[in-house]
């Protein structure tokens, strides 16, 4: 399975944008998730919310680009590459804190010359964050916990659940229209269902859902899945929204799942985690509270 890389990149030539995509498809190392800005104002928006694995530069004037968001990628040191024709190439300039690489745009349309050299900045900065010493969940909890300590998460979750569903509506509209516009208009599209993608992805979600959870029920999913580790994602969610005592009706869009399917999902948590017919799931969730599991 490919490791998954985000590339922002920045472009005033929607042709550019296609050709660069069509190299990073030719790769055995990363599969890159893509997100494009067609202006520099477009671009430092982007980064004011993203920590993207590496930024490309495709604009007639980088310089001024590469100026602009130099202080949103000093720190984290995010990698950036600049396309140009080879007289900007070599009057380039940037700050001493920012890690720029060049490469001529002639070669954009050369199989492998480009994705080649995204590869080898992608490992070079792979090597060393291998290096740091990981987080561990509890730290980052800590610094993920902000003063107001009664976030109501049940509230949170929809929210989260409605903006996806609205994203991914709008990404099925810009499906239907994508054959019917011309080039330039088409790069615009990708770079917006770039960002759906992004938004949209359900793991970033239930990470940050996680981190809410465990400072309202600290050590909750920790000892659920240290006493059962048979249980899944779906299982871990489910079992949260059973704990924020959530109704059905909810439980049930959330998971995107039919009444039927919350039952037997139900039935299939009690059997994962050996409770009794009798036994009553969400109140024997809501009960743990911060003892400490015990397998029936």
């Amino acid at each position: 399975m490919l490791i998954q890389k985000l590339v922002v990149v920045g472009y005033d030539d929607a042709l550019n944008l296609l050709a660069l995509m069509d190299q990073l498809k030719e790769t055995t190392v990363f599969a890159y998730q893509i997100i494009s800005a067609t202006m520099a104002s477009g671009l430092t928006d982007l980064l004011h919310t993203l920590k993207p694995d590496l930024i490309i530069l495709c604009f007639r004037n980088n310089q001024q680009v590469l100026n602009e968001i130099r202080p949103l990628t000093a720190a984290p040191l995010i990698p950036i590459l600049c396309l140009s024709n080879r007289f900007e190439n070599e009057n380039l300039g940037w700050d001493q804190n920012n890690s720029v690489f060049t490469c001529q745009l002639e070669y954009i349309h050369q199989s492998f010359y480009l994705s080649s050299r995204i590869n080898s900045i992608l490992l070079m900065t792979k090597a060393q964050k291998a290096t740091e010493p990981p987080m561990s969940f509890a730290a980052a909890a800590i610094i993920a916990t902000g003063p107001d300590h009664t976030r109501n998460l049940s509230r949170y979750v929809m929210e989260l659940d409605q903006k996806v569903e609205v994203l991914l509506k709008v990404k099925e509209r810009i499906g239907e229209l994508y054959p019917n516009v011309d080039d330039q208009t088409r790069g615009e599209l990708i770079s917006i269902v770039n960002s759906i993608k992004i938004s949209a992805n359900d793991h970033k979600l239930w990470d940050d859902f996680k981190l809410y959870f465990e400072e309202m029920n600290p050590g909750f999913l920790l000892e659920l899945t240290s006493n059962y580790p048979s249980l899944t994602s779906i299982d871990l969610k489910y079992c949260c929204y059973l704990k924020m005592n959530m109704s059905n009706d909810d439980i049930k869009n959330l998971l995107g799942i039919n009444q039927e399917s919350v039952r037997t999902h139900k039935y299939r948590l009690k059997k994962k985690m050996s409770l009794t017919r009798e036994q009553d799931l969400r109140s024997y969730l809501r009960n743990l509270d911060q003892q400490k599991l015990t397998v029936v």
